[in-house]
This record gives structure tokens, sequence and C-alpha cells, in this order.
């Protein structure tokens, strides 16, 4: 067949596909595994496997800066009370602190003997609370990357932290398969949970303090009162491991997302399914509520990040 009439049957065939507008924020390389909305809500922050932290403006869905320091995955990211500075945990055993707008690295942390998961801002930016491999965590402070206290009880690799509104109070899930309450002015444990047959992969504590949810590799995601301890609920439905889980910020609803790439949106006070979001094509490792509650944010194995709204569950085209 000619040449010319093969360009020209093809253009027939191609005008007949569907047109799938561009959902993705493309630009990692390798599996993302946490993301974080700005105070904001206009950019977000991104970690990957693939080495590097990105920034990215929501609302067009592009990438505003590369981030690369770290010599391993970047497990964690989290942007700076005042969304000047970021900070990047990683799988090389360390944390970076960035100067967003320069993408310059601002200080190194070192001092964990294994691979950092995951890290919190404290104390209005002026501490930084991060979890472990080694089972512990390291409370540092920002201003002299030195180590103010070590917390150690887990007797598993410390897998995600998460702290509320509420000064002094951590909390952190473990492979151990227990969440932790942490006072954070003795480095003591206030309150194990337990409940979970397995790996707790993620904790999340709602802002007011009094709500948390966990996601294990049981296949349940458990909603806790965050200061007795009690199991109120146990949320079944996914298919596969929880990776990541999310409280919204008038902690009314819960995310989870993970080896089934379903996002499931959830009723705290009912533990009734509101909404099953579908369009990664492989594992979701991270998930995050957008600061008005509106949308949502997600992550994972398929190397790109998409937009949700939460009211219909639909995805956000740019």
């Amino acid at each position: 067949m000619h040449s010319f009439l093969k360009i020209l049957l093809l253009g027939l065939v191609l005008s007949t596909m569907p047109f799938r507008v561009q959902a993705e924020f493309t630009g990692h390389v390798s599996i993302i595994n946490s993301v974080e909305f700005s105070a904001n809500g206009k950019t977000a922050l991104s970690g990957s496997w693939d080495w590097t932290m990105r920034l990215w403006e929501v609302e067009s869905q592009k990438s505003l800066r590369r981030f690369k320091s770290h010599t391993l995955s970047v497990n964690s990211v989290t942007f700076s009370p005042d969304g000047k500075t970021a900070l990047s945990a990683s799988a090389d055993g360390t944390l970076k602190h960035w100067e967003i707008a320069s993408g310059k690295v601002l200080q190194n942390f070192k001092g964990h003997s294994g691979i950092v998961t995951s890290v919190v801002f404290l104390n209005n930016g002026k501490q930084a609370l991060s979890g472990s491999t080694d089972k512990s965590l390291i409370l540092w402070n920002l201003s002299t990357a030195a180590i103010e206290k070590r917390f150690f009880g887990h007797l598993g690799p410390v897998l995600s932290i998460d702290v509320p509104d509420q000064p002094n109070v951590a909390f952190s899930s473990s492979y151990d398969g227990t969440i932790r309450r942490w006072d954070l002015n003795t480095a003591t444990t206030l309150k194990i949970f337990k409940g979970h047959n397995f790996n707790v992969n993620a904790a999340a504590v709602s802002k007011n303090g009094k709500i948390l949810a966990s996601g294990s590799v049981d296949e349940t995601v458990r909603i806790w009162d965050a200061e007795s301890g009690e199991e109120l609920k146990s949320l079944v439905g996914h298919a596969g491991f929880i990776a990541s889980v999310a409280i919204s910020p008038d902690n009314q609803t819960l995310l989870s997302a993970g080896n089934d790439a379903i996002i499931r949106h959830w009723s705290i006070k009912t533990g009734r399914l509101l909404k099953s979001m579908v369009g990664h094509t492989k594992p979701i490792w991270t998930v995050a509520f957008s600061p008005d509650g509106k949308t949502a944010l997600s992550g994972g194995g398929d190397e790109v990040l998409r937009h949700w709204r939460l009211e219909d569950g639909s995805e956000i085209t740019n």
C-alpha cells in the first residue's frame, strides 16, 4: 500500500478513537509514595522512588520544580507551615530541608540507622519528627539540625507518623502491627493501639486530635478514639494491603488506598462507603485531601498523580 494512503487510513482510524483528556501529573519515572497539598491548595509536593521530590501547580498539573539530592527513594514530603520550605525523608537514611523558591538544600539531617519512612514539621516549623525502619522516632531541632530526643518502643520498623493540631502529641504506625501515641515532651508512649493482624502501613490523626485512622496489610481500615485507644470501626472493602489513609480537614470523612488501585472515600461517623474512585492502573501508595476538603491527590505505581473531585468521585482534568 502507498505510504500516503497508509497515513490517510491511520488518520481516519485515530479520528474515530475516543479522545482522552490529559488528567495526569507526569514527570516522575518511578513509584510515587508521598503527596501533600500546600496550605492554600495551589501547589503540591510529591516524593518518588526515582530519588526526587517535585513541586506541582495543581490547577495546571504542571511540574514547577524538581528537587534532586537524595541517593535513594524519597518516602515522605511535607511543606513547612509558612510554605517556604519543605522536608523530605529518604531510604538513603537522611532527611533534607529544602528552600522551595530556589530548590536548594538548607540542611541535611543524619541520625537514623535505617530507611527514613516519614517526616512532619512541629512547633510552627521549629522542629521536625521523623520515623525509620530502625524502629525509632527522632525529634529534630530545625535551626541546628541537632537531635533533641529519640523515641523507642516499637518492635518493628516505623512506617508512618502524623500529628494533630494540638501540641506535644504524635502518632506512629509500625510493622509490629500497632500504632503508638507519644508524649513529645517526655518521649514516652501514652497509648498502644492494638487490633490489626499485620503491619500497619499508615496512620492519620484528625486535626482536632480526636479520631485516628489506620490502614494495614490485613486489608482493613480501622477508626479509633485517638485518646482512649478504643477501636470504633473496622472498614472492609479493599482487596489487598492498604498503603495510605487521610482524614478530611473537617474530620468527617477519610480516604484509603492501596494494592487494589482504588481510592475509597468513607464516612467516619457511619463507616459507610461514600465513593470509590478508579483511574490508577497500579497500586496506590499515597493519598491526600486538599485544604478545603473538596478534592484529593493520589499517586502510586503508575508513576502519575491524579486529582479527584470528591463530591462525585470524578477525576479532574486540565
